[in-house]
């Protein structure tokens, strides 16, 4: 089901479209836009010398940052249960196959 979603950003408003496949459009949307804020908030003495464009352009470099730093840290992370996962189903294997019992369960 489609979505409406509107979005203001320094003080205009902006209506979207949210794609079926988007998880939570409104959340979204509430990210940018504080992202945004916290932008213009850090900057509000040089808002007469910083365009609209450049905040906004920092706010998306922000979030891909976070983003790949994200993507880096889920990498690594699956990276490492899928050693342990190895080494658990290695370990369990010579537990359980007997070398004398011919396959009998080791107790």
């Amino acid at each position: 089901m489609e979505q409406l979603i509107t979005i203001e950003i320094l003080g205009q408003h902006y209506k979207f479209k949210a794609d079926d496949g988007l998880v939570d459009p409104q959340n979204v949307a509430h990210f940018l836009m504080e992202e945004v804020r916290k932008l213009e908030t850090g900057q509000a003495d040089q808002t007469a010398d910083t365009s609209r464009f450049v905040i906004l352009l920092q706010a998306a470099l922000n979030i891909s940052s976070d983003h790949l730093k994200l993507k880096q840290q889920l990498a690594a992370v699956s990276d490492r249960i899928s050693f342990k996962t190895e080494r658990l189903h290695g370990a369990l294997n010579r537990r359980v196959v007997s070398p004398q019992g011919g396959g009998a369960i080791a107790g």
